[in-house]
């Protein structure tokens, strides 16, 4: 693209992010470089590191920008009465939204934090906001399950569904692939609910 004479930080910043999740989405993580990033935004690769502090932290903020979009997607799944069918809604919602951006969501596997490097809080607050929209999902299933256990349950059901999710994204798997995801996810929801009534039953 042409370069403007100024950009203000906070453009220079979107452009930056815009153009790297455009070359993730094109050539995968291995394709990325402060080089490339410059070429595209015209712009020198120094101008990145007065932006950002290394590509870890480019890759970092598009995860978290990624896991914002999931959330909001997760939130316009229309919920009913029927506590099965609004599992099962979101866990469609959420593998279907990981396969459509599968090249963004293989992000969360292929790149490795660096030693010392911690997690954006926003990242955990998203992850968080949408374990509350799955518990909440689940609560009238285990109503008098305490509100930590009823978490770990939903976490345990999502890593499930994010195993699934990661497998399908890569394109890695026999059996598992973008194609047989959603009924992978059906089933592995099928059989989570029988288990957490069951279990809710003979309480």
């Amino acid at each position: 693209m042409g370069r403007r004479s100024v950009h203000s930080p906070e453009e220079l910043r979107q452009l930056i992010l815009d153009a790297s999740q455009t070359i993730v989405e094109r050539n995968g993580i291995t394709g990325l470089s402060a080089r490339e990033i410059a070429r595209m935004i015209g712009y020198s690769p120094g101008t990145l590191y007065n932006i950002f502090e290394n590509l870890d932290d480019v890759l970092l903020t598009l995860q978290v920008q990624l896991m914002a979009r999931t959330l909001e997607h997760m939130k316009r799944v229309p919920l009913g009465p029927h506590s099965d069918q609004n599992i099962e809604a979101l866990a469609h919602s959420y593998v279907d939204f990981a396969l459509v951006n599968r090249r963004m969501w293989s992000l969360f596997l292929a790149h490795s934090l660096p030693p010392g490097t911690t997690v954006p809080a926003l990242l955990h607050d998203y992850t968080n906001s949408i374990i509350d929209i799955v518990r909440g999902a689940l609560e009238p299933i285990a109503p008098n399950s305490p509100r930590e256990a009823l978490d770990a349950t939903a976490r345990t059901l999502w890593a499930g569904l994010n195993g699934i999710t990661a497998i399908a994204a890569t394109e890695k798997g026999v059996y598992l692939t973008p194609a047989t995801a959603q009924s992978f996810a059906k089933e592995l929801t099928t059989i989570f609910l029988k288990g957490l009534r069951f279990e809710v039953a003979h309480q």
